[in-house]
């Protein structure tokens, strides 16, 4: 234990809630004044902020995303989303059109929204890369979806790890190249007992079933760096998360929200300091590798859907 602590080091979270407190109002506020117009900036200062508050060493990461960029995103989602509903309004008989379309631009969704914040996220002024291909991964989004549906959702942990390892073997950073070595029948393990014992204790040990899915996705990310393979690791207690969900549920509650900055930014450092680095890693010999993406509409169309990606 002592030898794999040395060989591992965590990243950091310097956020602060006062800080992050003047963000949350400012966004709230213009938001609210601009009928929804100003959403796109408040997002990109919540992710600018979020992101410049974690680093690796003294280093901190960068989000160069854009609201001009998102708001191009949103204009196109809500055009495409709008459209499909206008029609199937005014053509009950077309009705299933605006469900054929959020099915068809889920993938799309999830392919851009990955693109988008890998692409435009630096450490170092060294830019995450992403090579995917969208027709690719609409063909094997569509099959696994499929069978998921053929399963009546039995299928599903392995639906997610397949898009797992395809989203995060495809990402870059630098020179680096990363993988995905997780199992379907682990995930679905996990979820089965995660589910029943979160039924069980009257959802107490939903922290733990938290824990572990997070344990499941960061354990099995693999960093390949010329000819060695490391993996990622996580400390993360389900007891401290238990704890942590706790007292932001009580001080959330007794605030009446007002604390909900104070919340966030516990819960983030909670997870993100448990996620520790491979020592064997030259970050030094890092190479420029930049791949300049900028369109912003599936991070938009997942916000629309209110889905996030959570791996």
């Amino acid at each position: 234990m002592e030898n794999e602590k040395r060989n591992y080091f965590p990243l950091t979270f310097n956020g602060e809630g006062a800080r992050y407190f003047g963000i949350w109002v400012v966004n709230i506020v213009l938001t609210i004044l601009t009928l929804g117009l100003y959403y796109p900036w408040a997002k990109v200062a919540n992710r600018k902020y979020l992101w410049n508050s974690t680093a690796i060493g003294e280093d901190r990461f960068i989000f160069h995303g854009t609201g001009n960029e998102i708001f191009k995103g949103f204009v196109i989602a809500y055009l495409i989303l709008g459209i499909s509903l206008i029609m199937s309004y005014f053509s009950p008989g077309l009705i299933f059109l605006f469900y054929v379309v959020l099915l068809l631009i889920m993938p799309f969704a999830v392919f851009g929204a990955w693109r988008y914040r890998v692409s435009r996220t630096s450490w170092r002024g060294i830019y995450f890369s992403f090579d995917g291909n969208m027709r690719e991964f609409f063909s094997l989004y569509f099959v696994h979806f499929l069978l998921t549906l053929v399963t009546i959702g039995i299928y599903g942990p392995w639906f997610r790890v397949k898009i797992e390892k395809y989203l995060i073997s495809h990402t870059k950073f630098g020179q680096y190249e990363f993988d995905f070595e997780g199992d379907g029948a682990d995930l679905f393990v996990i979820n089965l007992l995660g589910v029943i014992l979160t039924i069980i204790t009257l959802y107490i040990y939903l922290p733990w079933f938290i824990k572990n899915r997070f344990k499941f996705t960061i354990d099995n990310t693999v960093i390949y760096h010329g000819d060695k393979k490391s993996y990622l690791r996580t400390n993360l207690d389900g007891g401290d998360l238990f704890g942590t969900l706790l007292l932001n549920a009580i001080l959330t509650t007794v605030t009446l929200g007002l604390a909900t900055p104070w919340a966030i930014m516990r819960s983030y450092k909670l997870f993100l300091q448990s996620v520790h680095l491979p020592a064997d890693v030259d970050l030094d010999a890092l190479e420029q590798n930049v791949d300049d993406f900028n369109d912003a509409t599936g991070d938009s169309l997942l916000d629309i859907l209110d889905v996030g990606l959570d791996f």
